[in-house]
């Protein structure tokens, strides 16, 4: 049976409803402790100051008026529910007032308010008095029946009482709602990712046009599976390509062994036999080393050997390199620098960079072509270009022209293995640079910006 206690949502909703219940708990107990005190303080203003005017009432007219005044009070039809007074002589007889049972009151509870149960008019009460000995020796005293107080403050309660249940029966529909919407939502990613799980590598996460939390992660998830499938196609056309290109050199390397082993053949043909088939293998060595090339700058392992150089010279030393190539395939190589631009990178790395873009452009550009490599700054780049005047690419082929092994369908019959343009894109990747492949009408034109490494250029 599933364990609630271990859901993360079921946690959750448990959090809201106590946070919600500890709230409306906290208001209704601070409004109730300020409403109950706010009566008892106009209370016990209202008994201070009726005492209070008795009292200088005493002092001014004597105890005859007072016991009058009290007698006028009791007469007068007004607040006849709760007013108590009583007005003891100095022997402690009653001479005035409405109580008819009281608290013994000595001289140490003058000016205090005290809570005591009293027998008004016969009629038991709970009361709040405030007494006062007088200069003759007479008792004052002023209470207030505190029962319709009580039966305020039992209103109080239970209305609080009421909000704080309906309070609760809202956080448990409010909760439910939560758990419902929460529940539904990591559901639809959870059926979506045993969808993935079980081979469905193009199931998606439905996020719709929502920009809650939900359909951010629902997209992010969505971009993660995209890269991942694209990454496995990568990895399934890598190896395919693989497996296409060994086969063919490991076959003619069999075939020529097999050969020189079924017939006697002269030591020189056997020589020419061990020969081709070391050309072969190294062949495929080459191939392995330039998906190493690309594994290594893909994974950033050649940044601690960064530093700072100077392009133009080593775009010049690479086509001086390379201009007896291109003059034997009938096309010819110029270099032009703008500015010597410093970028900071691996100078060898950088050097074969420029080494495949001419590799590149020398096997495909065709014969007659002329290829032009310049170096220039532009903003906050250090811009190379490599153009040709050949028979360029479609747009369709520029977009992929630098995943590993792909070949358009004019360059399938020419040597090569389709790394050069993946290995440029991974050299330039790991020089947080940008590669672009553009339409030189007629031929191609490639476009490397390098960041700066300082604002200035040297001389």
């Amino acid at each position: 049976m599933f364990n609630f206690c271990h859901s993360v949502v079921f946690r959750l909703v448990l959090s809201y409803g106590a946070l919600v219940l500890l709230t409306v708990g906290i208001a209704a107990a601070v409004f109730y402790v300020n409403t109950s005190g706010l009566l008892l303080r106009n209370v016990d203003r209202q008994l201070g100051a009726e005492s209070r005017r008795l009292t200088e009432l005493h002092k001014e007219q004597g105890l005859l008026a007072l016991q009058k005044e009290i007698d006028a009070l009791l007469s007068d039809n007004k607040d006849i529910e709760t007013e108590e007074f009583l007005l003891l002589d100095a022997n402690g007889a009653k001479l005035a007032g409405n109580l008819t049972s009281w608290p013994t009151l000595g001289a140490g509870d003058d000016n205090l308010i005290v809570e005591h149960p009293v027998v008004r008019l016969d009629k038991p009460s709970r009361s709040r008095l405030l007494s006062r000995h007088l200069d003759d020796g007479a008792v004052l005293v002023v209470g207030r029946d505190m029962r319709d107080m009580n039966e305020l403050a039992r209103v109080i309660r239970t209305a609080l009482a009421i909000g704080i249940s309906t309070a609760f029966v809202l956080a448990l529909i409010g909760a439910a709602i939560f758990r419902w919407h929460l529940e539904h939502q990591l559901g639809v990613i959870h059926r979506t990712t045993r969808e993935i799980g079980a081979g469905n590598l193009r199931k998606r996460i439905a996020v719709g046009r929502g920009h809650d939390e939900f359909a951010r992660i629902g997209r992010d998830v969505n971009r993660m599976l995209d890269d991942i499938e694209h990454l496995m196609n990568t990895a399934r056309t890598v190896s395919n390509a693989i497996a296409h290109d060994l086969r063919t050199p490991l076959g003619r390397v069999r075939g020529s062994l097999e050969n020189a082993l079924r017939f006697k053949v002269p030591e020189q043909q056997l020589r020419e036999t061990a020969h081709s088939a070391i050309a072969e293998i190294d062949g495929i060595i080459g191939l392995f080393d330039k998906l190493l090339q690309i594994s290594e700058a893909e994974a950033g392992l050649h940044r601690q050997s960064f530093s700072d150089f100077s392009l133009a010279p080593v775009g010049a030393d690479i086509v001086e390199l390379y201009e007896a190539a291109a003059e034997a395939a009938g096309m010819t190589l110029s270099f032009e620098a703008d500015a010597n631009p410093l970028i900071h990178g691996d100078r060898d790395l950088i050097a074969n960079l420029l080494a495949n873009l001419l590799d590149n452009a020398i096997k495909y550009a065709g014969p007659d072509a002329q290829i032009a490599v310049h170096v220039s700054t532009h903003a906050e780049h250090a811009r190379i270009v490599a153009q040709d005047n050949g028979q360029g690419m479609q747009a369709d082929e520029r977009d992929r022209a630098i995943e590993r092994f792909y070949r358009g369908d004019t360059e399938r019959s020419l040597p090569g293995n389709g790394l050069g343009l993946a290995i440029v894109a991974a050299l330039v990747s790991l020089h947080e640079g940008t590669l672009r492949l553009e339409d030189a009408q007629p031929g191609l034109r490639i476009v490397i910006d390098l960041p700066l490494a300082s604002a200035s250029t040297l001389a």
